[in-house]
């Protein structure tokens, strides 16, 4: 029976591994691990929190582990799995330990098979993985309920260990705190100091980390427990959703309903987890006091302190609790369910002996045995229908909103960019540019890992390498166009660049390739009007030609392209943006437009770059003739760059393009 729950818990989890969410915090997560692998990148810190505050660096560390052997980021995906697999029969493990063998398949089995926990079982994030929970409460238990004294040091290895992973581990501090204090009399001392200073020696590079760069963390974290709170209840709410699936169709997004149409309608049965839980938390209550022996009622007493600390330190919070948060509480929900169903049906069967006696007793308790092993299999066998519908969902509709684009589909547009690319360079286009801080650049950083890749947003700019082939990916792209096509057209109307394979979702949204063979730079500047020999300025960028389309409407604008190129890389760390500006007569600004675009840490020496830029043309110009200007400025400073003469001196602080004549029929250009 056990392998049979093990076997269905691993086929839930590692089926169709390319479906799960893959988004900016699992890619960033999936970046670092490769960087620790193949990088010499050795973080004191972990990805920041949504509180802001850095996380300890575990999680990357554990997933280097598998990048190491196999770097696509897949491999971090199974060994995520694998590490949430094993935490079954670690479950199985405990609960036999302290509740006996008939509690320990039921809790094991709830647990398999709870959409939830499968659900989070997949994703690769900073979050506290419930192997290395059990493996601190099995050495809590065997420490103060066996008096097994030695088993401190684990215990405050693996709770080390799970503040590494994520600092909402921080809840256990005071789970063990309270545990070595009502227990106190099973604590021994020279255990314990060797156990702190086991930890403390894991913890130390974070916190001299935090001492040297001004306790930004630590000052943090107190302004997180300090500041203006408020009572919740949402603490208490996750917690119990987190049993089986309630609530788990808003992962549907706007096709929730759709979902819900597909699943056979027993909803009900995540109440009556929710009921066994509250009856479980009452019966845990009774044993930690009334258990015929010490080591039940410790037990008992640690399962209560697991499942009530956390909550109790979020029902007042300066910030909104996250769901995620209570995935600490895993299996202890599903422990605490089984112990009260076992000491349930020990109840009923003798009370049925007692009553009835002989034939008809064991008769009543065959008919109550099956009648609970068919109500268990039906609600174990509808929690693993939602798991496997949310799925198709995910098959059909990978865009919701609610479920973050699958795997499946960056990973095959990566691919197909890599092999194009050969020993080129492949370079994505979207509407975001920056990696770990935006999602796409986030997700193909660790995607294209092995692959020469730069990043530009089309709708800005288009940059060309010097070399003989470029890989351009572009996505994700709206089926309903957008302004992004506009820079994409450009692209592929270009002779030397054809259209490669590329990558249509279900929902519409796709992925798309170029291959730019780089055979002439001059195709680049054809028809555009050459800025004399070039213009260069003083960051070693050289403007070399523009072209200016007049567009008419409710909202008259100028679409500018410029022609630029990288003489030399300009000082690092740096960054620039370019505006093209439209100035009256006397130098009075009417209209500009300033953009990044493309990130100079990105630009190698002889890129040549196409920036697009749109001057929207006020109603109110009164007539006469306006400079249409472009410079280059330092970003954050605002600190103009020059351009320069041939020996390197300033000779001015922007290039004039043009002049757009105003009159009162309208525009027009020289």
């Amino acid at each position: 029976m056990l392998g049979c729950i093990l076997i269905l818990g691993a086929v839930l989890r590692f089926s169709q591994p390319t479906l799960v969410e893959f988004k900016r915090d699992e890619a960033t997560i999936a970046r670092w691990g490769q960087a620790i692998a193949y990088e010499g990148f050795l973080p004191a810190v972990g990805v920041d929190s949504s509180l802001g505050i850095d996380n300890l660096p575990l999680t990357p560390y554990l997933m280097a582990v598998a990048l190491r052997l196999w770097s696509d980021p897949l491999s971090a995906v199974l060994f995520t799995m694998l590490l949430n697999t094993l935490a079954l029969p670690a479950c199985y493990a405990l609960t036999k330990e302290a509740l006996g063998r008939r509690a320990a398949l039921l809790s094991t089995l709830l647990f398999a098979v709870s959409p939830w926990a499968v659900l989070y079982a997949r994703k690769i994030w900073a979050r506290t993985l419930p192997i290395f929970t059990l493996a601190l409460m099995a050495s809590l238990y065997l420490a103060l309920a066996k008096r097994r004294r030695r088993a401190l040091v684990p215990a405050f290895a693996s709770l080390a260990a799970l503040l590494g992973l994520q600092l909402e581990a921080l809840a256990y501090v005071p789970i063990v705190g309270l545990a070595l204090l009502l227990y106190r009399d099973a604590v021994a001392w020279r255990s314990l100091l060797v156990a702190v200073l086991v930890a403390a020696c894991l913890l130390s590079p974070y916190v001299i980390h935090d001492a040297l760069n001004g306790w930004e963390n630590a000052r943090g974290l107190m302004a997180y427990a300090g500041g203006g709170s408020s009572f919740s209840w949402d603490a208490v709410r996750y917690a119990f959703a987190l049993l089986g699936g309630k609530g788990i169709e808003g992962q549907a997004g706007p096709f929730h309903q759709d979902f819900l149409g597909r699943v056979l309608p027993l909803w009900w049965l995540n109440d009556l987890l929710s009921m066994l839980l509250a009856g479980g938390l009452v019966y845990g209550s009774w044993q930690a006091f009334r258990a015929p022996t010490e080591e039940r009622r410790r037990g008992f007493g640690l399962m209560l302190l697991w499942f009530a600390v956390p909550i109790l330190l979020q029902l007042r919070t300066s910030a909104p609790t996250q769901q995620h948060y209570f995935v600490m509480h895993y299996p202890v929900s599903y422990m605490l369910i089984a112990a009260l169903v076992v000491w349930g049906w020990d109840h009923l069967r003798g009370r049925m002996v007692e009553d009835f006696g002989g034939v008809r007793g064991a008769r009543g308790v065959r008919t109550a045995g099956w009648g609970l092993l068919i109500v268990c299999v039906v609600a174990c066998a509808w929690q693993v229908s939602v798991t496997w519908r949310l799925r198709e969902m995910m098959v059909a509709h990978p865009t919701t909103g609610g479920y973050g684009i699958p795997l499946r589909y960056t990973r095959i547009a990566a691919q197909q960019a890599a092999a194009l690319a050969d020993d080129g360079e492949v370079i994505v286009l979207s509407e975001e540019i920056t990696p770990f801080m935006a999602e796409t650049p986030t997700v193909f950083n660790a995607l294209l890992f092995g692959t020469p890749h730069r990043f530009a947003d089309p709708r800005a700019a288009l940059p060309f390498p010097e070399r003989e082939r470029t890989v351009y990916l572009a996505g994700p792209l709206d089926p309903q166009g957008g302004v992004a096509e506009m820079g994409l057209s450009r692209l592929g109307d270009l002779p030397s660049v054809s259209l490669g394979p590329g990558m249509m979702l279900p929902d519409g949204i796709a992925y798309r390739t170029w291959v730019w063979e780089g055979l002439s730079r001059d195709e680049l500047v054809a028809g555009m009007t050459p800025v004399g020999a070039g213009v260069p300025y003083a960051n070693n960028l050289v403007l070399a030609a523009y072209e200016l389309s007049l567009w008419a409407g409710d909202e008259a604008s100028l679409e500018v392209w410029l022609a630029w190129w990288v003489q030399e890389l300009p000082p690092a760390g740096i960054e620039y943006h370019f505006t093209v500006q439209l100035l009256d007569e006397r130098g009075g600004l009417h209209s500009q437009d300033d953009h990044l675009g493309f990130s100079a840490a990105d630009w190698a020496t002889g890129d040549i770059v196409l920036s697009r830029f749109v001057v929207n043309l006020p109603d109110d110009l009164a007539p006469g003739g306006y400079l249409l200007r472009t410079g280059i400025y330092s970003y954050p400073d605002i600190v103009g760059v020059p351009v320069v003469n041939p020996e390197g001196e300033p000779i001015d602080d922007a290039v004039t393009l043009t002049t757009l004549q105003v009159s009162v029929d309208g525009y027009a250009l020289p």
